[in-house]
C-alpha cells in the first residue's frame, strides 16, 4: 500500500507555479492543440514543425500530458448562451433549458493538454521526508513565504522557455486549482466520483499540500483477494480514497515496450496517441516526461559506443557464432544514427518515457480495455506492457513535479527529436467554434464533444458566418438549413428563406414562428418591382439586371442602351418613372411619338408580353416586398427554372424560354431584394437561406449577391446559406473561395462524393478510405426498407472557420415542437429526423457506440 503523503510531491502553489518538497519549482501551461483531423500532408507536417520546435526548446524532466474529462454539462450550456441576451430571445432561452438533458444524457467528454516544465529549484527542500509521512505531523507550507522577487524569477524563466518554443500552441498559465483537480482526477480515473473538466478558473488561488485527499493505492488490488496466500501478479492499481471507500477506481499504466525497428511512417503511422481516443466505459490519460541531448553530445557518445562495440568484436574475433553479425549490425545501425546528426545540426535527441493511464469502475472493464488497446497497438506495430511491480511508479509519473524514479529509466525510449515530433502529442480533431449553439457532436474525436456554430458571433470576431451544404438527397441538406434559420430567429435574428418544394415544407416550418410572412410568387401578395423596392439612387441599375435578362437583351444592343437611358436618375426623374409599369407606359407613349426610333417598338412589343403574366412586377397595387419580419419564406415552387448546365452553357442560356426567365429574375430580385435589407447596418442579424445554390452561384446577380454576403457579411451582421448536390458546379467562385464553413452530408455518387470531399479540402490521394465512409458509412440506409436508423442520421463532414476538417453528428433542436416543426415535409413531420440525442456509431469504424438508453 502507498500513501497519498508518500507520492504527491507538492508543498505549495502560486498561480501556475508549483513548489514541491524535494524543492522543485515547475511552472504548468494550459496547451492550445492544434488541429489535425483530415487537414492535408502538408498542413500536418507544419504541426509537425511546431512539436519540433517545442522537443527542442524544452528543459530535460518537462512532462507532457493529455487528460480525460467529462464536459461540465453547465460549461456547455454557458457556451450556448454566450453573447445572447436571454431576457430578449426567450425562445433561445427555452432550447437552451431542453438541451441540459440531452446533453447530459450524451455525456460529452474532452481532452485537456497540458505542459508543465521546471523553471528552478527552492533551495532547500520545503519539508522533510519524515514530515510527509503522515498528514497531520507537519503544517503545511505557507506559499506568501515566497518572496515576490523569487517568483518574477521563476516567471521569467518559464517566460523565455516559452519564447523560444513560439506561439503555435498558445500556452496559458493553469489556475491554482487545477492541481488539486488533476489529483482527484487521478485518484477517481474513470469512477463514479471522476470531477469533470476544469473549464473555468478556480477560487482557489494559494494551494498547498493540506487540500491533496489522501489515497491508497493498491498494486495488484491485493485488498480484493485477502484470503490469497500467494501474491497478486495482476498489473493494476486499486484506488481507494478514504471518503470514498465504496467507490474505488481500478487503474492499469500501460507503456511501450518497443517501437517498429523500421521507422513510423508520418503521417498516418506515427501519431500512436491517437488510439486512446474513441474508448467505452473507462478513462483514458496519457503522460509523457521527456529529456534531451544536443547532437555534439550524442555524436560524443557514439563514438565511446563505437569503441566499446569495436572491442567485443576484437574479443569474439575467433568465435564462430552469430554475435559477430549482431554487433556488425549494431555498428551499422549506429553509423546511421551518428550520420543522421552530422547532417543535420539542429537535431537533439529526445529520451522519453510515456504511460498511458486506463482506470474503470471495475477490475474487469479496465483490463478489458488494457487488452483492447494492446490489440490496436498492433496495427502501429507498436507492443505495450502493463508492467508487473512499476504500477505505482508510473502512476506518479503523471503528477506534476513529482521526483525521478527508477521506472522512468527503465521504460525510457531514446529517438532524434525529428522522428519524436512526428508523435505530433498535441493535436485534436475538435471542429466547430467556441462558443454558440450546439448543433451536434463531434465523432472524428471519440469524445462526443458538442459542436458549437456561433453564427451570430462571427461577425464580432471578424470571421464569415457563411455556410455551404452539399448532399444527395435525404441527406439532412433541408433539415440543416431549417436549423440554422430557427437558430438564428431564436437568438432574436431574421432570415429569408426560398421554398422551392412542391409541399411547402418551408412554409409548414414557418407557421411555428409568430408572425412569419409566407409569399407565394405564382400568386403574389407583395411586389417585386426594383423600382418601387430599392433606393431610387440604385433602384435603376437594379432594375436593369433583371429586366435586361428577363426581356433577352444585351445592354450594349440598341433596345438595352434605350432602357438603360431611361432608367438613369436623370431619365427617371424627367420621364416621372417610378415602376416597371410605370417604365412601360413611358416606352408605349414614346413610341407612339412621330419619328420615334424603332427600339421603343420592339421594347413595348417586349414588354407587352410580361405585363398580364407577371404581376409581381407590374401590379402597382401591390405592397412592396419590405424584410422587416423575423422569418420570411418566398415561395417558388410554380416558378420553372433552369438546370446549372442550362446556366452555364451559352447555347442552352440562349434558348431559355421565358417562363425560365422569369423565374431566374425574381430568383435574382429576392436575393438582391435580400442584400440590400440584411448588408445594412440596422443591428440585427440576417440570414439569406437558399436551397438550389446554381441559381445564386451560376448568374451574374446571384453570383454578385453571394460574393457580397460572403464578403461583407461579417461587417453588417449577415450571411448566406446555400445547399447543392454538386459543390464542383454549384459552389465556383465566392461560394468556393469566401465561404469558410462547408458540410458535407451522404453522397452515395462515387463522382458527387469525390467532388464534395475535394470541395472540403480533403486530398483524396492522401486518404482514399474516406470516399468509401462518406458513400457507405455516413447516414447509410439500412434493412428492407433502405431507412437510415435513428441513431445513424444527421451524419456529415465538417469544415470549420479556421479550415480544420472533421466528421460529426447534426442533432436537431433538443425542443420537441422545434424538432417537429423543422422536420423534411408536412407529411412526415411525425418522424425525427436528427433530434435523438444518441451516441452514432463512428462510420469509419473507429467505434463501436451504441444507442445511449
Amino acid at each position: 500500500m502507498a500513501f497519498e503523503r508518500d507520492i504527491q510531491p507538492t508543498a505549495a502553489i502560486r498561480g501556475n507555479l508549483q513548489f514541491t518538497h524535494s524543492g522543485l519549482v515547475t511552472a504548468t501551461y494550459f496547451v492550445n492543440p492544434l488541429g489535425y483531423g483530415l487537414r492535408k500532408a502538408s498542413d500536418k507536417f507544419d504541426v509537425k514543425a511546431a512539436h519540433h520546435a517545442l522537443i527542442s526548446n524544452l528543459p530535460n524532466g518537462s512532462l507532457l500530458l493529455g487528460i480525460q474529462a467529462r464536459l461540465n454539462t453547465l460549461d456547455v450550456l454557458g457556451k450556448m448562451v454566450e453573447g445572447v441576451d436571454l431576457d430578449e430571445c426567450e425562445d433561445y432561452a427555452l432550447e437552451v433549458v431542453a438541451a441540459y438533458e440531452r446533453v447530459r444524457a450524451i455525456v460529452p467528454q474532452t481532452r485537456i493538454f497540458l505542459l508543465s516544465i521546471p523553471v528552478g529549484s527552492a533551495g532547500q527542500a520545503l519539508s522533510s521526508g519524515i514530515s510527509r509521512m503522515w498528514r497531520g505531523s507537519t503544517a503545511a507550507i505557507d506559499a506568501t513565504a515566497v518572496s515576490r522577487a523569487d517568483l518574477d524569477k521563476y516567471e521569467d524563466t518559464a517566460s523565455e522557455i516559452l519564447s523560444r518554443i513560439g506561439g503555435d500552441f498558445d500556452p496559458e498559465p493553469v489556475p491554482a486549482a487545477l492541481f488539486q483537480w488533476l489529483w482527484e482526477h487521478y485518484l477517481s480515473r474513470g469512477a463514479i466520483g471522476d470531477p469533470v473538466a476544469p473549464t473555468r478558473a478556480g477560487v482557489l488561488d494559494d494551494v498547498t499540500s493540506a487540500v491533496f485527499r489522501s489515497a491508497a493505492l493498491d498494486e495488484g488490488a491485493r485488498g480484493d483477494n485477502r484470503g490469497r496466500l500467494r501474491p497478486s501478479f495482476v498489473p493494476v492499481v486499486k484506488v481507494v480514497q478514504s471518503d470514498f471507500e465504496e467507490r474505488p477506481s481500478y487503474q492499469a499504466m500501460l507503456t511501450p515496450h518497443a517501437f517498429p525497428y523500421s521507422g513510423m511512417n508520418f503521417p498516418g503511422g506515427s501519431e500512436f496517441l491517437s488510439v486512446l481516443d474513441g474508448m467505452e466505459n473507462v478513462t483514458i490519460d496519457w503522460a509523457m516526461r521527456v529529456s534531451t541531448r544536443s547532437a555534439d553530445a550524442v555524436m560524443k557518445n557514439n563514438e565511446h559506443n563505437l569503441r566499446r562495440l569495436g572491442e567485443q568484436m576484437d574479443q569474439r574475433d575467433q568465435e564462430v557464432s552469430f554475435a559477430q553479425n549482431t554487433l556488425m549490425s549494431k555498428v551499422q545501425m549506429l553509423g546511421e544514427y551518428n550520420t543522421h546528426f552530422e547532417v543535420n545540426g539542429a537535431e537533439s535527441e529526445v529520451s522519453f518515457t510515456t504511460v498511458i493511464a486506463v482506470g474503470s469502475h471495475s477490475h474487469e472493464t479496465t483490463m478489458d480495455a488494457v487488452n483492447t488497446l494492446k490489440r490496436r497497438y498492433k496495427r502501429f506495430q507498436v507492443e505495450m506492457t502493463a508492467p508487473v511491480g512499476a504500477q505505482v511508479d508510473l502512476w506518479s509519473m503523471m503528477i506534476p513535479g513529482s521526483p525521478a524514479r527508477r521506472a522512468y529509466e527503465d521504460f525510457a525510449h531514446i529517438v532524434p527529436s525529428d522522428m519524436w515530433s512526428g508523435f505530433v502529442p498535441f493535436t485534436s480533431s475538435r471542429i466547430g467554434d467556441d462558443s454558440g449553439p450546439v448543433i451536434g457532436v463531434n465523432l472524428l474525436s471519440g469524445q462526443f464533444e458538442p459542436i458549437h456554430f456561433g453564427i451570430m458571433e462571427a461577425a464580432l470576431h471578424d470571421l464569415s458566418a457563411s455556410f455551404a451544404v452539399t448532399g444527395e438527397l435525404g441527406s439532412g441538406k433541408s433539415y440543416f438549413l431549417k436549423l440554422m434559420a430557427v437558430l438564428v430567429h431564436d437568438m432574436g435574428g431574421q432570415f429569408l428563406a426560398i421554398d422551392r418544394s412542391q409541399v411547402g415544407e418551408w412554409e409548414y416550418f414557418a407557421s411555428s414562428i409568430d408572425n412569419a410572412v409566407v409569399i407565394d410568387l405564382s400568386d403574389p401578395t407583395v411586389s417585386l418591382d426594383p423600382l418601387r423596392m430599392f433606393d431610387p439612387r440604385v433602384a435603376g441599375e437594379r432594375a436593369m439586371d433583371s429586366i435586361l435578362p428577363l426581356l433577352d437583351l444585351s445592354p450594349t444592343s440598341g433596345s438595352g442602351a434605350v432602357i438603360g437611358s431611361l432608367l438613369t436618375p436623370k431619365g427617371m426623374a424627367e420621364h416621372g418613372i417610378h415602376s416597371l409599369m410605370d417604365l412601360y407606359h413611358v416606352i408605349c407613349r414614346l413610341r407612339s411619338e412621330p419619328g420615334s426610333a424603332e427600339e421603343y417598338a420592339d421594347l413595348a412589343a417586349r414588354f407587352g408580353a410580361l405585363v398580364e403574366r407577371v404581376p409581381v412586377l407590374f401590379d402597382s397595387a401591390l405592397p412592396t416586398l419590405r424584410l422587416d419580419a423575423a422569418a420570411t419564406v418566398i415561395r417558388s415552387h410554380n416558378l420553372a427554372l433552369p438546370s446549372a448546365e442550362e446556366l452555364i452553357t451559352p447555347h442552352l442560356y440562349n434558348r431559355l424560354p421565358l417562363t425560365k426567365r422569369l423565374g431566374t429574375a425574381l430568383y435574382e430580385l429576392v436575393g438582391v431584394a435580400a442584400r440590400e435589407a440584411f448588408l445594412s447596418d440596422n443591428g440585427r442579424f440576417g440570414l439569406l437561406v437558399g436551397d438550389e445554390a446554381h441559381h445564386f452561384t451560376q448568374t451574374q446577380v446571384g453570383s454578385a449577391v453571394t460574393s457580397d454576403f460572403s464578403r461583407d457579411g461579417r461587417k453588417h451582421l449577415a450571411a448566406i446559406g446555400l445547399a447543392s448536390h454538386d459543390p464542383a458546379t454549384d459552389f465556383q467562385g465566392a461560394a468556393h473561395n469566401l465561404i469558410p464553413n462547408r458540410f458535407v452530408f451522404r453522397q452515395r455518387d462515387e463522382t458527387l462524393a469525390r467532388n464534395s470531399l475535394e470541395w472540403l479540402g480533403v486530398d483524396l490521394e492522401e486518404a482514399p478510405f474516406l470516399l468509401q465512409v462518406l458513400r457507405e458509412e455516413t447516414s447509410p440506409p439500412v434493412g428492407a426498407g433502405r431507412q437510415v436508423p435513428e441513431e445513424r442520421r444527421g451524419e456529415m463532414f465538417m469544415r470549420d472557420a479556421l479550415n480544420r476538417i472533421g466528421r460529426g453528428k447534426v442533432l436537431g433542436p433538443a425542443r420537441p415542437d422545434r424538432s417537429e416543426a423543422i422536420s423534411s415535409t408536412p407529411t412526415t413531420a411525425g418522424a425525427r429526423a436528427m433530434a435523438a440525442p444518441r451516441r452514432a456509431a463512428v462510420g469509419s469504424g473507429r467505434r463501436e457506440g451504441q444507442p445511449l438508453p
